[in-house]
């Protein structure tokens, strides 16, 4: 049995000739590899609510594979329609037993020792499904955990590595990295794979390398995919350098350039020069800082420029649609207030 494993998709029409390049990227995977089954690991969506375009491209890439292929795919944060963790999706739109499986809860298949676990907003619900996973399992989810990063550089979940007793191939963080965890106790060893995205979903992601996995019974490849979207950030005035890049066909190529806000020339014409010296595919010109770096600020209010009160609090609390415990923020905001008497 070949599996292919991929995830964060991100499937978008917001820039014209993106959702062509995805999808072509995705069918070409599945037509070298071959395989016999694919998962994908959640937010196969850029939006909660795709537009119809989005759907037929998903629906055409499925149709044009599942005769070959049986494709499980799970429900991320970017597929759930709101955060009720209700398991609502677009993607149960593609259901189709034994051909296209769509997990929208929690799921274990004894058949092949898997568990499955799309992302939750609760992150108890993750760890309790974690700690049910039957030795020997693998899992396979959408979520992250103490100290990994998400797309936007943020860090999302606090899971910690030790409520991971199986080996996990997760998605929802977007760069690829994999450790390995002893659990001394049990004198085992077990994989913790975040799986990337197979091609660059945003600027933050220019320059890094894009994966999906190939298992074959206990053995895990994992390979790079070298065409599709490409995010490209590059210094006009370096602009050399990233020839090799911008002339690359085989990548659909999303190009920022930086420019100096001092430059003498506009930036039309400059974009108009790269246009025409490289087959860029989206352009967009942006300045960039007049300084390189950050500069060290002094400044030392004599007086308090904000103080949260519990008038504030509460008012922010009772006019915004929040979900916490106001009982709680106030018995916080009193322990730190508690905290800035003791150390003055």
């Amino acid at each position: 049995m070949k599996t292919l494993v991929i995830t964060d998709l991100h499937l978008s029409n917001k820039i014209r000739g993106l959702l062509t390049a995805q999808t072509e990227c995705l069918s070409r995977i599945f037509k070298e590899e071959n395989p016999d089954e694919a998962i994908i690991m959640g937010d196969v969506f850029m939006s909660r609510k795709p537009s119809p375009t989005v759907l037929l491209a998903l629906k055409k890439v499925l149709d044009e594979h599942k005769g070959n292929i049986s494709f499980t795919i799970l429900r991320g944060n970017h597929d759930s329609e709101t955060k009720a963790d209700d398991g609502v999706t677009a993607l149960s739109l593609f259901n189709e037993a034994g051909v296209v499986d769509i997990i929208t809860h929690t799921t274990t298949d004894n058949l092949t020792n898997r568990v499955y676990i799309p992302h939750y907003e609760n992150e108890q619900r993750i760890i309790e499904a974690l700690r049910s996973v039957p030795k020997g399992y693998r899992v396979f989810g959408h979520f992250g955990f103490s100290g990994s990063l998400n797309s936007a550089g943020d860090s999302d979940f606090t899971i910690p590595l030790r409520e991971f007793r199986n080996s996990c191939m997760l998605g929802h963080i977007h760069h690829f990295h994999e450790r390995t965890l002893d659990l001394e106790e049990e004198e085992i060893r077990i994989k913790l794979t975040c799986l990337g995205t197979p091609y660059t979903t945003n600027f933050n992601e220019s320059g890094k390398g894009n994966f999906y996995a190939i298992l074959e019974g206990d053995k895990v490849t994992y390979k790079e995919v070298t065409h599709g979207p490409k995010h490209i950030v590059v210094n006009y005035d370096d602009i050399a350098e990233a020839a090799e890049d911008l002339n690359n066909t085989d990548y659909f190529k999303v190009v920022q350039v930086h420019v100096s806000k001092l430059s003498d020339t506009d930036n039309h014409l400059i974009a108009q020069d790269l246009l025409g010296m490289f087959p860029i595919d989206c352009l967009e010109v942006k300045y960039k800082p007049i300084y390189d770096g950050e500069v060290e600020n002094y400044y030392d209010p004599a007086t308090s420029l904000f103080d949260l009160t519990r008038d504030v609090l509460e008012a922010y609390v009772d006019n915004s649609p929040v979900e916490l415990d106001k009982k709680q923020l106030m018995e916080g905001l009193d322990k730190i207030n508690e905290n800035k008497e003791s150390h003055n």
